[in-house]
């Protein structure tokens, strides 16, 4: 029996000199030197214990023993190269990406070009934190940029408070300064984007707003981040929000000074070997993606992962 056979090869052209009838056309059908298809073919029958070909000075014939194998032979190699067709095509699905709505569309560009030239395409899917949830633990998405506490952040941004009015732009904000002032019967309330609309952010400012004694109305989510930002441009509210977000809609940002607040991500994955293959290329640019900066010395909780409904 022959060692270090490549059964695939040898088959290839055992197939295409049969179907030629000819080792030197066989030889050109399989991409080979005849040379190399000769060799190939005596360790195939090496391989198999008997002959597969009568070599006559005009042509070459399948012996009885060649004539029946050749079907399996035919079998073997359309399998190898439905096989390789199929890898191919899967290489070239999308690897979906859940991000949030307000990620940076040129950093995704440069995700998508890196990823390209490394033959993979991914494929961004904006959703909300609970929207973002689903998709990934449904399978729908293969890498979520998630929300998450502090602890398990691989990037991060402070969260503050956005105002329209210029005497609230100086110092850190306190929430004592949303107690209802006397003569004032509206009160000063505080929004919410769906982005930060998680428990690790809302249970602390609820605590926090507890402790000042403000009315549980006073702090309040918008179902998008311009509907919060539309509430501090026209009054006295406030949006909870990153320093880029206020600059974007033209307001004045403050840090919050009761409690310290970030907007953070790690990745999470079904398959570990993809997210690190997607990291190798796109971590530069998620912290501009996400509009965040890197955790420097994140804990093992931050590298990439298998969970959700494929995990083992």
């Amino acid at each position: 029996m022959a060692r270090h056979l490549d059964l695939r090869a040898a088959c290839e052209a055992f197939v295409s000199v049969a179907e030629r009838e000819s080792f030197t056309a066989g030889a050109i059908g399989a991409g080979v030197t005849q040379s190399v298809a000769s060799r190939r073919i005596a360790a195939l029958e090496q391989h198999l214990g008997a002959r597969l070909f009568e070599r006559t000075s005009r042509r070459v014939v399948l012996t009885e023993f060649g004539r029946g194998v050749l079907p399996s032979a035919i079998k073997l190699v359309d399998a190898a190269l439905e096989l390789s067709e199929d890898a191919e095509r899967s290489h070239r699905l999308p690897v979906t990406i859940g991000v949030p709505h307000a990620f940076d569309p040129a950093a995704a560009a440069r995700i998508a070009a890196a990823a390209s030239s490394r033959s993979m395409t991914v494929e961004f899917v904006p959703g909300l934190p609970t929207e973002r949830a689903a998709a990934f633990a449904a399978g729908r998405t293969s890498i979520d940029l998630e929300p998450v506490a502090p602890d398990r952040a691989r990037w991060a941004v402070p969260l503050g408070v956005a105002s329209i009015g210029a005497t609230r732009s100086e110092g850190d904000f306190f929430f004592t300064e949303l107690r209802p002032r006397r003569g004032i019967r509206s009160l000063v309330r505080l929004w919410l984007a769906p982005e930060d609309d998680v428990p690790h952010v809302r249970d602390r400012l609820e605590r926090v707003r507890n402790g000042a004694g403000l009315a549980p109305t006073q702090l309040r989510t918008a179902p998008s981040l311009i509907t919060a930002m539309s509430a501090a441009l026209c009054g006295d509210d406030l949006v909870l929000c990153t320093r880029s977000e206020a600059a974007d809609f033209g307001l004045s940002w403050r840090a919050l000074g009761d409690l310290r607040l970030v907007r953070g991500y790690a990745l999470a994955a079904h398959e570990r070997e993809l997210a690190a293959r997607f990291l190798e290329f796109a971590d530069p640019s998620l912290a501009e993606l996400l509009r965040s900066d890197s955790v420097a010395g994140g804990s093992a909780e931050n590298r990439p992962r298998r969970e959700g409904p494929h995990a083992d």
